[in-house]
């Protein structure tokens, strides 16, 4: 694929990266990223980063079976700081920054 397929985007690790390369983004578009692979100038970086960090990535789509990503460019922007479970604002059971949980999304879905 060309230049034109690349992907430019702020993300937080989801995920430990894995040492075959592979590494979960939630975008902050609220979509998820497989990387599956990557440069090679990439998996050095990545080596340095953990669950919760933002980057700043360039992706180009992989042809797989699924939806995965070849991650081409990487840069650390933010070191998280959050627990090692669910990352903040990515879904039902949020973390407030009081630590306490956000169940609205249950409450929504109950029936009266």
């Amino acid at each position: 694929m060309g230049a034109t397929a690349e992907v430019r985007r702020r993300c937080r690790l989801a995920t430990e990266p894995h040492r075959d390369r592979g590494v979960t983004l939630h975008g902050v578009d609220g979509r998820t990223y497989h990387a599956i692979d990557a440069t090679e100038d990439a998996r050095d970086r990545l080596a340095d980063l953990r669950l919760g960090d933002a980057v700043e990535v360039v992706l180009e789509p992989v042809r797989c079976r699924g939806d995965g990503w070849r991650i081409t460019r990487l840069r650390r922007v933010d070191r998280g700081d959050g627990p090692a479970g669910r990352l903040q604002g990515t879904g039902p059971t949020q973390r407030r920054p009081s630590g306490e949980r956000d169940d609205s999304a249950g409450r929504l879905n109950a029936n009266p």
